[in-house]
């Protein structure tokens, strides 16, 4: 029994955009593997900037109050260390490419090379 007896079809064409993660290409999985990865890192950058730009305000609204002012300060200092960790990741990743593959993109956007 496949998945289309139980489900059916929908009769929507696959978009193009899937053609390059299909087959038995074993980089197709490699190279989703690397846009989760990317997908991650950037999104938790924007994550770390809108919560930087949010704890600010909460600290320029905090009136001279100590607990706000220490609540904001936490948060600001969390989202600058989170900033540090993902642009330290991509910068060990192009390191480490640098060091073993001589290129360093190789772990950043890698290419898969065969028959």
């Amino acid at each position: 029994m496949e998945l289309t007896d139980f489900f059916g079809t929908s009769g929507a064409e696959k978009p193009s955009i899937l053609d390059k993660y299909t087959g038995n290409d074993p980089g197709a999985l490699i190279l989703f593997a690397n846009n989760i990865m990317k997908v991650m890192i950037y999104g938790s950058m924007i994550i770390a900037v809108v919560n930087l730009l949010v704890s600010g305000i909460q600290f320029m609204s905090s009136s001279g109050n100590p607990e706000y002012i220490k609540t904001a300060s936490g948060r600001i200092w969390i989202s600058l260390l989170g900033l540090v960790v993902a642009g330290a990741s991509l910068v060990i990743a192009g390191i480490l490419g640098l060091i073993f593959f001589g290129d360093a993109t190789a772990i950043i956007s890698p290419a898969i090379y065969g028959p």
